[in-house]
């Protein structure tokens, strides 16, 4: 077992993250002195392809705009690397490594279940804005090119029937964590979560996932609306589709009442999205369940 490496200034994202990645740090420096003392190794994170506290090199196997400033990039590991695979929880984030002006970005491997076999580790999707250094950076990325990747980080844990409903409200690529937890969800027989899903999006072409979404609706514990400011008359949907030509306001949330303390809520979006939807559930609402920020 190797001791961590302590990480540099450079790789704190700086975003507030829970937990940061001088937590982790102390984390597996603690795990580390553990097997030291007693040699007692701990599964966690030893056996996994990418690690929280040094660089693994993926291979991008392609790269795709799959709407309008959106990217698709399939990354895997090195050949004739190690065995192990590349794990992580749903909701969970990996740091990828920017040298030209060194700092990291946080992005969500996802993983499909009907792309188990296909042969890639894992996909993000990143969004490009204009000024943005990072994200130019990986849409601009070919086949071939090499990415340095570090984690997985994150804090939230699927538990089984542990909450009644669990509602989520995603905006743009915000919805990408939530969709690895429903298909978890959704993939144990044994859950009785109901998940309520409320996702808006500029306009439509960059809803993410609606293949995935319209197939989910078949369960009988999943619901979902797709809220879109603008929807061109012409636009082709699915039968019965939920998409909702207005944006998404506090109101259309006031619908779920009642609420109470076996509900979950789960936000992601951007900074400003997310603090005033957590502000709405706590000070205007009273919202006496759980509510986790992404």
């Amino acid at each position: 077992m190797k001791p961590p490496i302590e990480p540099n200034r450079e790789d704190c994202c700086n975003s507030g993250c829970n937990p940061c990645i001088f937590d982790i740090y102390e984390k597996q420096l603690a795990i580390y002195k553990k097997y030291q003392e007693t040699g007692e190794k701990s599964d966690m994170y030893l056996q996994n392809a990418i690690s929280q506290t040094e660089y693994t090199t993926f291979i991008v196997i392609s790269n795709t705009e799959i709407c309008v400033s959106h990217n698709l990039i399939l990354l895997k590991k090195m050949p004739n690397t190690n065995s192990q695979t590349v794990v992580w929880n749903p909701g969970d984030h990996f740091l990828v490594k920017y040298n030209s002006v060194p700092c990291t970005r946080a992005y969500t491997p996802v993983k499909l279940k009907r792309q188990n076999h296909d042969d890639f580790d894992f996909s993000i999707i990143v969004k490009k804005y204009t000024h943005g250094l990072v994200s130019n950076y990986l849409c601009d990325l070919k086949s071939g090119d090499e990415t340095l990747w570090r984690g997985p980080y994150g804090f939230y844990e699927v538990t089984r029937n542990k909450f009644n409903r669990i509602i989520m409200v995603a905006q743009g690529t915000g919805i990408l964590p939530f969709v690895s937890i429903i298909e978890k969800i959704l993939s144990d027989e044994d859950d009785m979560t109901k998940l309520v899903l409320y996702y808006c999006c500029q306009n439509i072409s960059t809803v993410l996932f609606r293949d995935e979404l319209y197939t989910y609706q078949c369960y009988w514990n999943f619901t979902y609306k797709i809220f879109i400011n603008d929807v061109p008359e012409k636009t082709c949907h699915k039968y019965r589709e939920p998409i909702t030509s207005h944006k998404l306001h506090f109101k259309d949330v006031i619908e779920l009442e009642p609420f109470s303390i076996h509900d979950q809520f789960m936000i992601c979006g951007s900074s400003k999205f997310i603090k005033d939807y957590e502000t709405f559930l706590k000070n205007e609402n009273g919202f006496p369940g759980n509510i986790i920020l992404f």
